[in-house]
């Protein structure tokens, strides 16, 4: 018999100690193993509303919890949204130039279309012009095609300038109330909605219980956004009557963040500086720099506190992004 037909087992081996042996694992399992468990830093960049390719570190970017934020741009089709159209903006934004500035407003410096976060915690779609003399933020009908409401802020009346995060007090249920919410919903929509979809489209099914029923869908959600805030109160708090009473719009205080559509527009197209709350961040504390000898204003970098502690209505509001004029099935509001 040749020596190559011989067939040895384990049995059959040699009777030495096994020493020397050296354990080794791909490292091409760890790294896509531990590149699933990380966050792309670009797309963490996205979710703040951030860009900072160009003009570098945001002064309000830090290191944030890794939750799902309270904006309506998760899940969304942005072509839902009427300002989605080409153009449309940028006629809105010369139609109430023509419409509301007036040689006392000064320079026009800069337009965005942003969200404005109301006393309440009510998210609504704003176009937002600043000229050198003054801050004008527009209510737009985008369905209508025409300016509904506007404010005019002098800049000269601002005497506080926040810029930073948006938080909730630490007694609020709001982050819960959605964090419980959330995870219901991913239950129904993964235990009944799914599969009734995939049995009618007679595909196979894909329900994972996993990412079902996993607790952190029911963990509570923080805003995980930046924003600004623009104050004329000279530092006193509300009165009572103005605090409490949600048909008050005489609130000494405007807070703007980004809109939705910034995570859906293209880096490289220039619509992102259209929707980003940090370029307009960067006009107004350039403006009012070269205002501060005739006014005293103060520019700091702090959490903007939305005093929001069970506040359903907005929390059902903001969900349903009912500030925004959207195509919402056969009906468009």
């Amino acid at each position: 018999m040749k020596q190559e037909d011989v067939q040895f087992t384990l049995d059959d081996g040699p009777d030495r100690a096994f020493e020397g042996a050296t354990l080794q694992i791909d490292n091409e399992t760890i790294s896509k193993k531990d590149n699933a468990n990380v966050i792309d830093p670009t797309l963490e960049t996205l979710m703040n509303g951030n860009n900072n390719k160009e003009s570098g570190e945001s002064p309000s970017k830090k290191v944030r919890p890794n939750t799902l934020a309270l904006v309506p741009w998760s899940g969304e089709n942005a072509k839902d949204f009427f300002c989605h159209r080409n153009g449309l903006v940028s006629n809105a934004v010369e139609e109430c130039k023509k419409e509301l500035i007036t040689p006392d407003d000064g320079d026009i410096i800069g337009s965005w279309l942003l969200t404005e976060i109301s006393f309440w915690d009510n998210e609504k779609e704003r176009l937002v012009i600043l000229t050198t003399r003054t801050l004008i933020t527009v209510k737009y009908d985008f369905i209508a095609l025409k300016h509904l409401d506007n404010r005019k802020v002098p800049l000269d009346m601002i005497d506080t300038v926040l810029i930073g995060d948006l938080v909730y007090p630490p007694i609020s249920l709001i982050p819960h109330i959605d964090g419980l919410a959330t995870g219901v919903t991913s239950i129904v929509k993964g235990c009944l909605v799914r599969p009734l979809q995939e049995r009618w489209a007679g595909m196979p099914s894909a329900c994972s219980s996993t990412n079902t029923f996993r607790i952190n869908n029911f963990e509570a959600r923080s805003r995980n956004l930046s924003g600004v805030r623009t104050m004329w109160n000279q530092g006193k708090p509300l009165p009572f009557m103005k605090k409490w009473n949600p048909f008050e719009k005489d609130i000494p205080f405007n807070t703007f963040t980004s809109h939705p559509l910034l995570w859906h527009s293209d880096d490289d197209s220039g619509e992102r500086r259209l929707f980003n709350v940090d370029d307009f961040i960067t006009s107004l504390t350039e403006t009012l720099d070269r205002r501060i000898k005739t006014f005293q204003c103060a520019v700091q970098h702090k959490p903007i506190l939305l005093e929001n502690y069970l506040g359903v209505g907005a929390l059902i509001h903001n969900k349903n992004s009912l500030g925004f004029f959207k195509v919402r099935g056969k009906f468009s509001f």
